[in-house]
């Protein structure tokens, strides 16, 4: 293997160590989450985040919508999905990490790296089923807010439809 390569895949491991070491801080979202709805804060971060977009010809919530915003069930959605995407790219990260050891010690068609490769799959169901939950999140924020989230964790139901079948060819007829 040449030295280049070698090298390349010795960063590509280390980067790819640091990023898993600092996923785990990930955790601390949900858990801010959960602080700020038991605060009671759920709605009043949204209302004034500028991760939030206004709704053309909504700039106004009515009181009545904030009353009704259900921000344990907003709460409970974006922390699972936040889990699930922190747990995504944890196993992510660590199959990486593996799959360029393997690489570098000239172990590339092994038993092992098809075990990472079906690691890399079980990580993308763990995203999908992230999605679901934060695009729930995002749909409540929508109904009773009229804001659209374009920060993080910004997925939307078109997001998940699109990014499904974009590439399984379903074409769209043309008009």
């Amino acid at each position: 293997m040449p030295k280049l390569l070698n090298h390349a895949l010795l960063v590509v491991s280390f980067l790819a160590q640091i990023s898993f070491v600092i996923s785990w801080i990930g955790f601390c979202i949900p858990v801010y989450f959960i602080c700020q709805a038991l605060k009671g804060n759920v709605v009043s971060n949204i209302l004034d985040n500028n991760n939030y977009q206004v709704i053309s010809n909504y700039a106004h919530v009515s009181h009545a919508a904030i009353n009704h915003f259900p921000a344990y069930i907003y709460t409970g959605l974006m922390s699972i999905g936040v889990i699930l995407v922190i747990i995504a790219s944890l196993y992510e990260l660590k199959a990486l990490v593996k799959i360029a050891v393997n690489l570098n010690q000239k172990k590339y068609f092994t038993a092992e790296n098809v075990k990472l490769v079906w690691l890399f799959i079980v990580s993308q169901l763990y995203t999908l089923a992230a999605d679901l939950f934060l695009a729930g999140a995002n749909q409540l924020t929508r109904t009773y807010l009229n804001r659209i989230n374009i920060g993080d964790f910004s997925v939307t139901w078109s997001d998940i439809c699109q990014g499904q079948f974009k590439n399984v060819g379903f074409r769209q007829k043309e008009m």
